[in-house]
């Protein structure tokens, strides 16, 4: 099957769009009923059908319990009503993407790889559910792109705007349902980094809509109350109907008034049509496009750039063709924008010519059956759980010095050694060697625990207080206790409850519950949680400062509250540290919110990349969530490489080495970049101490480029590049820091990500469209297993599997636990939960029947 096209959608608030690029480069809208525009609607038939775009439309006509026009902005309710069923929101979108991939049958004669676009500020549990429609649509894994990094790219290769390196785009996206806002940077490889973002998210097209329809109503309640009251309230199918007809009427007006100065609105039930004029429409629209423009205005001040320094303004989406629209923003920021006559189209193609042009995007790593997963492609780092305590997983690259070999061609002289003295020697050698087996059992860190018979609940419930909302719900486990988050309704409209519990793995009793109350909704924190630090990262307001706030473990009471403008953190055993800080600076803090150190680098000198230095105690005990080995890696704007101690906030290492656009990753005093070349890439190895160089070794891969590095083994580091057209498939290259050589090419198969189980490395693999997982042993055989779900390591020699919070509400699924020597236990079938975090033994998950702590070993 060719495997050289390449699907680009854009599923919107209210339309979808998608673009097919040929293999020769063209792109070409799909068309839905002639248009390439369809609208983002569903409805259920009695037969359990959903229907899609136009014809629910039309079908909504004859039920309108049975239509939802715009499932994207159900996305924090997790499930539709549609008649007399509850359906989740994902199963709306599947339907959608399923009718895109039968267009694209019917168009190129399979079902390309696939990019979906979606908002900057979406989380990655609203990502998660676009993955897992893609996933229930037929789509291979699918790549995930921004709505502005993908305008932006149409903008410079379609539109041919020129942006030069460095130089500031802003893309104003206003849709059905929101308005999103972000400023954008082009940096030196053609690529776009995000500067600033924002928006209002209770701003879109429906928003005019609804003022123009209560603007319409107050003529008809004046002339006709009677309708009018029928169109408010309706009580009916008919009455539905009739005040959704109403709805498409003042709709078409609007969007007639794009062209027209005058547009006819058809009231049903009136015997005379009303008439809506630009006038109307413009005087509506001013104090709703006011708050545009001023956010639009804060967005921009946050890079502290002006408007003139602008490269352009790109208006896109629907909502976009309202000429005041473009008027308001000339107005406030003084820069004429652009804005096309169909603005739905620009976000879908853009994304298609991102991935097909030389621009970098790196792919997010599928973990269909554990946490939904990020990766970081500015900084060339494998990816992250969403919301875990740090910016990457740890990997080791090995000591500093590779042991010397054994000598070869040393002469012996024989001679002969009595039978009785050989008897004796053996059996020493049998008493030392048994001695040092009991040792090494009793240390080694990789040794293999059995598991249960089945899942055991420790203790009852503790019930939730209050019913979960919109889906912010984190479980951490460390050590004997667990501290879990999950939001619940506030009675005050302007923000969310957040309650922080911790509970007793031991015994599964209930050790406190804290309430924090939340300024705004809609976003989705961060916590860090070690065994002295329990802390949460707070937006303030969109786009604005964040805090950090500190807990106490014993209590649950408030520590400390940090304010910063930076919004990424990491956490290193229990300190925490925020950066980069205005661009430029770190700040450290301990478990209490006391700050430890501090430093800033040269005015004018900004970071481009950091993490942390990895250590080996996070293969033995990847549930302890060391989290580094107490240094930080930066590379800074002007190229240099620095390597900082967190505690005293002092420099270890500084210099220039290489470029900031290659892929950096830190592990056990050794640092790895690799660098692109023209046929394949180097991975150069340099000490942390000093950041001189201990070895570079050239990798072949054509012109591939190195997309990923990671830890799969003690001495062993993962290099990934892509396989050629697939989103996030790789090819894996193994490096022993040890031998300093390529030890292994995974490249056999198509493979997901790769990582250690102890001394072996699981490694995930596509077998068509399911995702298996396979061990490996220290000479690169396989074990006896091939699993076709995914596990997290629990310890150094065990993995575990529990139902992926990858949807809104509850999501269910088996426990499963995996041996390193491949064995398989089944522990619980169909566990309905929020969310889970594992220890070594215990699993700790937040249900609907509240907090509950199960055990599957013996501790």
């Amino acid at each position: 099957m060719p495997a050289d096209y390449l699907l680009s959608v854009d599923l919107g608030t209210s339309h979808t769009v998608a673009v097919v690029v040929w293999p020769d480069g063209r792109t070409r809208p799909l068309l839905f009923d002639g248009s390439p525009v369809m609208p983002s609607a569903v409805f259920l038939d009695p037969a359990g059908t959903l229907h899609t775009g136009k014809d629910a439309e039309r079908l909504a006509l004859t039920a309108p319990e049975r239509f939802e026009p715009n499932p994207k902005q159900r996305i924090s309710d997790r499930t539709i009503l549609l008649g007399d069923r509850e359906i989740p929101v994902t199963a709306a979108f599947a339907a959608i993407l399923s009718r895109v991939a039968r267009a694209a049958i019917e168009s190129v004669g399979h079902l390309p790889n696939a990019v979906l676009t979606c908002p900057a500020a979406w989380s990655e549990q609203r990502r998660a559910a676009l993955h897992d429609a893609a996933a229930q649509a037929g789509y291979r894994p699918v790549q995930i792109l921004t709505e502005p990094v993908a305008a932006a790219h149409y903008y410079t290769s379609r539109l041919s705007h020129r942006v030069a390196p460095g130089q500031p785009l802003a893309v104003f996206d206003f849709g059905g349902g929101t308005l999103d806002i972000a400023v954008l940077e082009r940096r030196p490889d053609g690529s776009f980094g995000v500067l600033a973002d924002g928006g209002l998210p209770d701003l879109g097209g429906l928003d005019f809509d609804a003022a123009l329809v209560a603007h319409i109503g107050e003529t008809v309640r004046q002339r006709e109350p009677e309708i009018w009251k029928r169109l408010e309230q309706p009580s009916g199918a008919s009455e539905l109907r009739n005040r959704r007809e109403l709805w498409e009427e003042v709709r078409g007006a609007k969007e007639m008034l794009s062209r027209s100065s005058v547009a006819p609105v058809t009231v049903p039930d009136m015997a005379q049509s009303l008439h809506l004029t630009r006038g109307e429409l413009d005087q509506i629209s001013r104090p709703l496009l006011s708050r545009a423009v001023g956010e639009t205005q804060r967005v921009l001040a946050l890079t502290g750039r002006r408007p003139e320094q602008l490269a352009g303004l790109f208006l896109v989406g629907g909502s976009s063709r309202m000429p005041m629209v473009a008027k308001m923003l000339h107005e406030g920021l003084g820069i004429a924008p652009t804005v096309l006559e169909q603005p739905e189209l620009p976000v879908s193609e853009g994304a298609a010519l991102a991935l097909t042009s030389a621009a970098p995007v790196t792919p997010p790593a599928p973990m269909p059956s554990s946490p939904p997963q990020l990766t970081a492609p500015s900084l060339g780092l494998p990816p992250v759980t969403p919301g875990s305590d740090q910016t990457i997983p740890l990997r080791r690259g090995g000591d500093d010095k590779a042991p010397e070999p054994p000598r070869r061609g040393t002469e012996y002289k024989a001679r002969r050694i009595p039978p009785k003295w050989i008897a004796i020697g053996v059996a020493a050698v049998v008493l030392v060697a048994a001695a040092a087996v009991g040792v090494w059992w009793f240390t080694n860190p990789y040794k293999q625990r059995p598991f249960a018979e089945e899942l055991r609940e420790v203790g009852a419930a503790q019930a939730l207080d209050g019913e979960v909302d919109d889906g912010i719900y984190e479980v951490r486990s460390v050590g004997d206790r667990s501290a879990m988050f999950y939001t619940t309704s506030s009675s005050d409209p302007s923000g969310q409850e957040l309650h922080v519990r911790a509970v007793d793995n031991r015994s599964g009793e209930l050790l406190w519950d804290a309430e924090q109350v939340l300024p705004g909704d809609g976003w989705n924190p961060v916590f860090f949680v070690s065994e002295e630090l329990i802390a949460f990262s707070q937006e303030v307001e969109a786009g604005a400062e964040y805090k950090f706030v500190f807990l106490d473990w014993e209590t649950g009471r408030v520590r400390n509250t940090v304010t910063s403008w930076a919004r990424d953190a990491a956490r290193s055993g229990d300190l925490l540290v925020i950066g980069p800080v205005g661009g430029d600076a770190f700040e450290v803090y301990d478990a209490a919110g006391e700050q430890q150190s501090s430093w800033a680098f040269d005015e004018g000198v900004t970071v481009a990349n950091w993490n942390l230095v990895g250590t080996p105690d996070d293969i033995a005990s990847p549930t302890a969530r060391a989290n580094g080995d107490g240094r930080l890696w930066a590379v800074t704007s002007n190229g240099v490489t620095h390597v900082y101690d967190l505690e005293s906030g002092e420099a270890v290492s500084s210099k220039e080495i290489e470029t900031v656009e290659d892929l950096y990753y830190a592990w056990d005093g050794l640092l790895y970049v690799a660098v692109d070349k023209e046929t394949g890439y180097d991975l150069n190895v340099y000490d942390v101490e000093d950041l001189s160089q201990v070895q570079s070794i050239e990798i072949q891969s054509g012109e591939v480029p190195p997309e990923a590095v990671t830890v799969c083994g003690e001495t062993l580091v993962c290099v990934g590049d892509l396989v050629p057209e697939t989103t996030n498939a790789y090819h894996w290259h193994v490096y022993d820091a040890d031998a300093k050589e390529i030890a292994h090419d995974f490249d056999d198969r198509e493979y997901g990500w790769i990582e250690p189980l102890g001394n072996r490395i699981m490694a995930e693999y596509y077998a068509g469209d399911d995702v298996r997982t396979q061990l490996y042993d220290q000479d690169f055989e396989t074990v006896n297993n091939n699993l076709e779900v995914t596990f997290d390591p629990i310890d150094g020699g065990s993995a575990l599997t529990w139902p992926a919070r990858s949807t809104f509400g509850t999501a269910v699924g088996n426990v499963i636990g995996l041996g390193r020597d491949g064995s398989r236990a089944d522990l619980r079938i169909d566990l309905e939960v929020y969310a889970c975090a594992a220890t070594d033994s215990r699993l700790a998950c937040l249900t609907p029947a509240g907090s509950q702590i199960y055990s599957f070993r013996d501790e």
